[in-house]
This record gives structure tokens, C-alpha cells and sequence, in this order.
């Protein structure tokens, strides 16, 4: 058993890193590349720095709270439809892609001098991640994301963390591919506010659908990409309402602003809760719903991460 998965199994309160994209979006003048995103931008002669100061100020969020931290690698779109629709070659760039960003957080964590810091190789869906009409059947996805999850694993993370996945065959899919590298994973759904995944699917089917077919099973699950209020509402649905969700439902990664992800979209600015009001939040689900893996998504920076540590590092 690795180190990640041991503090998994003691119930350790983890932080997480918080935004990535939209710091490059509304704290900096570097356009995001299309398609493949912020993988483009780790050997950037001006991006890449950007990249670990952003990372690093969620490790330095940890260090002042004297907490473990996951920080996730930038490989969002690192997989091959986008690749290919940026025009960037084939399978080979997909390891390169990946294999640099893994190399790039190796180098974060040890810079920092600190630990845990916990690397996640980031597997994103094959298509838009809030349209479940684009996802791939199981066996398709199996194959697809089976090249990025052996890259990043080839690579040297901790475990491989799937985010955002609209609908419920395409990630059983990804955790097969997850689950061939032998390493520990996570599966992360957006929930809408009646504890449904984006494709309907009660979030307490989709848990047991995946525990069944999947083998090994995920470590834990997660929501991500939505507000606290959302997801507070969804997790008291009878939907999201079982002692399954209740024993794998284990981490948080949540938006600043309850806006949609249309809505935020057409932003020119950051929008949502100051970081305390977040933190507060954040801390709410804690309480309610056990979660012990907190972090942040869209909107979020390292003011919303350092608010929720402290909270974290005071009761936890």
C-alpha cells in the first residue's frame, strides 16, 4: 500500500490544490492553448513559471496549515482527441504531454521541502465534460483513456484522479484504464441539485454501477466543478442518499460561484464567495457528510485554499 492510499485508510483530512485554468485566465495576460489547455503550458518559457507559482502557492496553503496536499497535474485534455484537434501529433505526444507534467510536479514538491505532497495524474473525459451526449461506451473508453492513464503512471504519480466525467459508461470505462496501471484511483462526478450525475444517473447507482464493473473498485469518489450550496442540496437528495455514498463518497473540490459552467464561461472576471464565506461552507460539508479531501475548482485561488487549511489545521 502507497503512502496517498495509507492516509486514505486513516482517515487523514487532506487539502487539495484549487484553480488552475482560470488563475491563468484572470490573473495573467498568457491565452490558454487551445484544446489541450494548460498541458501546453508547462515548458513555456513564460507559462511553465506561471504554472508552478499557481501550484506552489497550494503547497505553500498546506505548509501554513501543516497539512498533506494533492496537487493534480495540468493533463485535463492531455489525451488524444485533443491533442489531435490542436494539431499536435499522436499517441507520442500524449506521453510527452503527460510524462512533462508529471515531471514538472515532481519538481514542485521537491523544491518545497515539504510533504505530503501528493502527486494526481488527471484524466478528463474524451469529449466536453458537462455534455453526456459526447461520451464514449465503456468498452471505447476503456481503450481511449487506457494511453493516458499508463503514461502518467509510467511517470511516477501517486494515483490517477478522473474529474468532471458527464456520464456514468464513459468513467467506467477511465477506471478500467485506471485500474490496469495498478495504481490507486479516483472517480470524480459534477452533481446536479437532485444528486444525479450530468446524465441522470442517481449518484448512489453510479457508485455501485462502477464498484461492480470495475476492478479494483476506485480508493474513494469525489464531486467536483459545483458550489457548496449545490452540493450540499444534492447530497441530501434521495438520489445521492445511501450508506454506499456515505462509505465512497470521500472528497470535495468545489467552485467559488454557484453560476453554471455556461455562465462562468462567459466571464471577463473571478466570480464567487470570499474565501472565508468558502471555507465556512466547505467546513459545513465536512461536518455533514464526512468528506476529509477539500479542495477547490473554478474561481478558486490560493486565498480560498489558505482559508480552508486554516479551518481544516484548527479542528481537524
Amino acid at each position: 500500500m502507497g503512502e496517498f492510499e495509507a492516509a486514505v485508510r486513516e482517515g487523514a483530512l487532506i487539502l487539495t490544490d484549487g484553480g488552475i485554468e482560470t488563475r491563468v485566465i484572470f490573473e495573467t495576460d498568457i491565452p490558454l492553448p487551445p484544446h489541450v489547455q494548460a498541458a501546453a503550458l508547462v515548458n513555456d518559457p513564460t507559462g511553465g513559471p506561471v504554472l508552478r507559482q499557481i501550484y506552489g502557492s497550494y503547497v505553500e496553503a498546506a505548509r501554513s496549515a501543516g497539512l498533506p496536499v494533492i496537487i493534480g497535474t495540468p493533463t485535463f485534455r492531455a489525451s488524444l482527441n485533443f491533442v489531435r484537434q490542436a494539431g499536435l501529433g499522436e499517441a507520442e505526444t500524449v506521453r510527452l504531454l503527460n510524462a512533462d507534467a508529471v515531471a514538472m510536479h515532481r519538481e514542485i514538491r521537491d523544491n518545497s521541502n515539504y510533504g505530503p505532497v501528493y502527486i494526481a495524474g488527471v484524466i478528463g473525459p474524451s469529449g466536453d465534460a458537462y455534455l453526456p451526449e459526447e461520451a464514449l461506451p465503456a468498452r471505447q473508453a476503456h481503450e481511449y483513456h487506457g494511453l493516458q492513464a499508463e503514461a502518467l503512471a509510467r511517470s511516477g504519480v501517486d494515483f490517477l484522479y478522473a474529474p468532471t466525467f458527464p456520464k456514468v459508461e464513459e468513467a467506467l470505462g477511465a477506471a478500467m484504464a485506471m485500474g490496469d496501471t495498478g495504481l490507486p484511483y479516483v472517480l470524480s462526478f459534477v452533481l446536479e441539485r437532485d444528486g444525479r450525475v450530468l446524465d441522470g444517473t442517481p449518484l448512489h447507482e453510479a457508485i455501485e454501477c462502477i464498484d461492480v464493473e470495475a476492478s479494483p473498485a476506485p480508493l474513494f469518489y469525489s464531486i467536483s466543478c459545483v458550489h457548496p450550496s449545490i452540493a450540499a442540496t444534492a447530497l441530501r437528495d434521495e438520489a445521492a442518499v445511501s450508506d454506499l455514498v456515505a462509505r465512497r463518497l470521500y472528497e470535495f473540490k468545489a467552485n467559488a460561484s454557484p453560476l453554471s459552467p455556461a455562465e462562468l464561461i462567459q466571464l471577463d472576471h473571478p466570480e464567487g464567495d470570499d474565501p472565508e464565506r468558502f471555507a465556512a461552507e466547505m467546513w459545513e460539508i465536512h461536518e455533514n457528510f464526512g468528506l476529509r479531501v477539500l479542495g477547490g475548482c473554478c474561481g478558486t485561488d490560493a486565498r480560498h485554499m489558505r482559508a480552508l487549511a486554516n479551518r481544516m489545521a484548527a479542528v481537524g
